[in-house]
């Protein structure tokens, strides 16, 4: 796990020392190793940055930029199927032995360009410089584990793990979209975008589940998925099977444990990390992984973690978090790695102390239970509303009569009145609700006219059947992508690689065995509970109410109301549309408003205006 960064120019040289000091915003991402090569090539000048985090052989024989005879690459992620690929090369002649995976990819790529990226399993961002074509391969892993971005103009083109790098070696201020700010002060949401564009003026991403090519010669590139999620459908002999999930999740699990350092496990008390959990036991391999159970003081979460280790008799280091010591120095610090306004929860404020406690134990890969949600129907205020929607346009009343036998009822019922509705009459429902609730806050300067130009990009809506809903939330522009984002930079703000088992694409097929196989009753995510007899049965498997990893806001607050008022008094990117002097008088007489969810998107946005070099006429 690492991150690189690389310039290519045609009319001007490298600046060798602002280069170096761009690549070193991203140290955080790979300190074990700096890499750094200039050359120029063809008339083209060229430099390859990579700060490395050493997991898989430890050894200089993979520091980058890693180089051979025609090729220069560029790597972050890890190849989980390296071994198999190296056997696919060895069977087409090539002499391979290698410790890791970044030997594996480079030949791998020198062989067949970026027509096999298909068959890698992992989660990854590249480059590679065929230096013989003057072309540039990158390639982004299926979910978006890692980012790549990049920038390209008539002279130069940059590709990077982070936006910061890029913006410091132009020597350019951060500039907001202004469309997609608004969309954010409306509707609350940034998901990462779906195409090319992302939130920033000038900065593009290979999207997830692509492939982009750049021809140095004609100075153009082209982008293509490789990874379609809507074409794949569920293979229906083994789409229902238990024991076919069971086998895959154990060679997930098994290959994501092949490291040459130490590896952990973050035990949640959620189903998700705990079968994560319960497989590793059944394989014997639980004396490999260390368990850390973070108690957040905010939930019941880690009593049900601790007794599942209990149970199995695996020790495991309860950590409890504490927000208090440099919390506002270090929100700050969060929100500057994230690079994008995010929301105040548990999983963008909670794991980076986690993360950074594991860090401190010497311990730098780590397991989760991330995409369980999201594959396998965790969420019941967003996925379940549409079950019950398709359940009544098919007419599914056993289904619905079972979830309304349950302790559901009240709930079924709710989601059933709206489901006799229109799709359309549904979504403009709510989207009139939210405009109207904006207008009428006092501190909007907004007309209703700019509040109707805003756009909520939710890809979530009511028309949608409930499979084409799931499956919306995991591909480009869905929700899965936020919480990918937050993953990535809280993990590498520790300098540690967070491996997600449940996000092998060999589970995705699972996304369509439908509703009826996901919310049974009382239940959520009835697959994978089910699952826990395949391996061990542990407390959490039956467990109602996981409550996700918790932030105490109203105690940051709380505790910070002054600073964060005065934060959001420097606001500039929404002075135009927010009347943040009356906000401020307003907040200092009652410091409750700044919980409101309003105050929560000034104080993010304020935040990157603090930690980043932000224009003033951004947005």
């Amino acid at each position: 796990m690492c991150g690189f960064f690389q310039v290519f120019s045609k009319n001007a040289p490298i600046d060798e020392a602002r280069f170096r000091q761009a690549l070193d915003t991203m140290k955080h991402r790979g300190p074990d190793n700096t890499g750094v090569v200039f050359k120029e090539i063809n008339n083209v000048h060229c430099a390859f940055g990579h700060q490395r985090l050493s997991i898989l052989d430890v050894q200089e024989t993979s520091n980058q930029p890693y180089q051979s005879e025609d090729s220069i690459l560029l790597f972050n992620g890890e190849i989980y199927n390296f071994r198999d690929i190296a056997e696919e090369l060895r069977a087409e002649g090539v002499n391979i032995h290698p410790r890791g995976d970044t030997e594996v990819l480079s030949r791998y790529l020198q062989l067949h360009g970026l027509a096999r990226v298909p068959r890698m399993n992992g989660m990854w961002s590249f480059s590679s410089l065929t230096i013989s074509t003057m072309t540039v391969s990158a390639s982004r892993d299926r979910y978006g584990k890692k980012p790549l971005f990049f920038y390209m103009d008539d002279n130069i083109l940059c590709l990077s793990s982070t936006a910061r790098s890029i913006m410091d070696y132009l020597g350019r201020d951060f500039a907001f979209d202004a469309g997609i700010m608004s969309d954010f002060l409306v509707f609350g949401d940034m998901f990462p975008q779906n195409g090319l564009n992302t939130h920033l003026v000038g900065i593009k991403q290979v999207p997830p589940g692509h492939n982009a090519r750049f021809d140095l010669n004609r100075w153009d590139f082209a982008c293509e998925a490789y990874f379609d999620t809507y074409a794949i459908q569920a293979d229906a002999p083994d789409i229902h099977s238990q024991e076919s999930l069971a086998d895959l999740l154990r060679d997930s699990l098994t290959k994501r444990l092949i490291s040459d350092r130490p590896v952990g496990l973050l035990l949640s008390g959620g189903i998700d990390s705990s079968l994560v959990f319960s497989c590793l036991y059944s394989l014997g391999l639980h004396e490999q992984c260390k368990i850390f159970i973070g108690d957040t003081g905010r939930s019941d979460d880690h009593i049900y973690a601790k007794r599942s280790a209990d149970q199995l008799g695996v020790d495991a280091e309860v950590i409890k978090l504490d927000y208090n010591t440099n919390a506002f120095e270090r929100f700050l610090d969060i929100c500057g790695h994230m690079e994008k306004p995010i929301p105040l929860n548990g999983s963008s404020m909670a794991m980076p102390v986690m993360y950074e406690a594991i860090a401190e134990r010497g311990v730098p890969v780590v397991l989760d239970g991330t995409g369980g949600d999201e594959i396998f129907g965790g969420y019941w205020s967003r996925q379940y509303p549409q079950a019950v929607r398709q359940a009544v346009k098919g007419g599914d009343w056993s289904w619905v009569r079972q979830q309304l036998a349950s302790s559901r009822k009240k709930e079924t019922l709710s989601h059933l009145a709206s489901a006799f509705m229109p799709d359309a009459m549904v979504e403009k429902f709510a989207l009139e609700k939210t405009r109207l609730r904006t207008r009428l806050n006092p501190i909007m300067k907004m007309d209703m006219a700019a509040i109707r130009q805003c756009q909520q990009i939710d890809p979530i809506t009511p028309s949608l059947g409930f499979d084409e809903a799931l499956i919306a939330d995991v591909s480009p522009g869905g929700r899965l992508g936020e919480w990918l984002w937050h993953n990535d930079r809280n993990s590498m703000r520790a300098s540690i690689e967070a491996r997600s088992p449940i996000l092998d694409y060999r589970l995705f097929p699972y996304i369509r065995s439908g509703y009826q196989n996901k919310f049974v009753g009382d239940w959520n995510k009835h697959e994978l509970r089910r699952l826990f007899d395949a391996f061990h049965s542990l407390p959490t498997q039956w467990r109602k109410q996981k409550q996700g990893f918790r932030w105490d806001g109203r105690e940051f607050v709380k505790t910070n109301a002054v600073q964060i008022i005065e934060l959001i008094r420097e606001n500039r990117t929404y002075r135009s549309q927010i009347d943040v002097e009356r906000f401020c008088a307003a907040a200092s007489r009652s410091p409750g408003l700044l919980k409101t969810s309003l105050a929560k998107r000034l104080l993010v946005v304020s935040a990157l205006e603090a930690r980043l070099p932000i224009s003033k006429t951004a947005a």
